[in-house]
């Protein structure tokens, strides 16, 4: 099995770049056999647990890198959401009970920030998404992270992150984690201005947010597999792919996606969301 595993691993990329030569321009034919579905197999089983030795599991997975870039280069990117991140009601509470109106500077218009706005789009392409975010007339030179929801509705990943234990982890490269793990309250309490999952917003509150992400925002999982630490205390907890939860696919949980600020300090705390204040969510 394991011999015919890594055969098929071979002959899978091998033959998928061979076809993506005549694959110069849309609309795409029919792949040949062996090709893309193939290639879309052999990923799924290749990182399944099969007892392959270390050796046969790193030269499959080499030959599938080889097969996923090509896989990405030649398929379609897709729009998958494009609309409104709807403003929190007034007084809304944070997972932390904080508000927009107790911590951040007061809305000249005496209306709490409620006309800020945010837009999403979200395009996949492969096992990759692109996700941007606008905002405007929010509140002016502060602090923002956006958050993916990981905790569903009981039975939908009751146990949150692997590596906090919470309910959300940034949105933001699987790559990424182990340096957002080095600004979080444990590793270091100063936090940072920034990271790759933040926005800050200039003197008339608007702001944009880009981030290319190393997973399916819709219908994926989170690659927590490449941390290589976690929250004290977590260490118990595998670091496994973990389900998204859309609310939109009967799943539950509050949100996909989360936009914060951080009005009390103006700081980024890595993989916790620490004190913040909730304005924009999708869906």
């Amino acid at each position: 099995m394991k011999n015919k595993l890594l055969s098929v691993c071979t002959i899978s990329a091998a033959s998928l770049l061979v076809a993506s030569f005549a694959w110069a321009k849309p609309p795409f034919p029919t792949p040949p056999k062996g090709g893309l579905p193939q290639c879309k197999a052999d990923l799924a089983v290749c990182n399944s647990d099969l007892g392959l030795a270390q050796a046969e599991t790193v030269a499959c997975q080499n030959n599938l890198t080889t097969c996923e870039d090509t896989l990405a280069a030649i398929e379609p990117e897709i729009l998958v959401i494009d609309g409104a991140m709807p403003r929190r009601s007034p007084g809304s509470a944070s997972g932390s009970l904080d508000t927009v109106e107790a911590n951040c500077t007061a809305d000249p218009s005496g209306n709490g920030w409620q006309g800020a706005t945010a837009t999403l789009k979200v395009k996949q392409k492969g096992a990759g998404s692109t996700v941007e975010i606008e905002v405007e007339d929010a509140v002016p030179n502060t602090v923002f992270d956006v958050w993916l929801r990981i905790k569903g509705e009981p039975g939908f990943n009751d146990a949150g992150s692997p590596l906090t234990g919470g309910g959300s982890t940034p949105l933001a490269p699987g790559t990424e984690l182990d340096a957002l793990n080095a600004i979080s309250p444990w590793v270091d309490p100063a936090g940072a201005s920034s990271s790759v999952n933040s926005l800050t917003t200039d003197v008339d509150g608007n702001s944009s947010f880009t981030v290319d992400l190393d997973f399916p925002v819709v219908g994926g999982a989170y690659p927590f597999q490449k941390a290589s630490g976690e929250r004290p205390g977590q260490e118990a907890s595998p670091n496994v792919p973990t389900a998204i939860v859309d609310p939109r696919t009967g799943n539950g949980g509050p949100y996909l996606i989360r936009v914060v600020s951080h009005c009390t300090d103006q700081v980024i705390h890595g993989l916790s969301p620490a004190t913040r204040e909730a304005w924009f969510q999708y869906p």
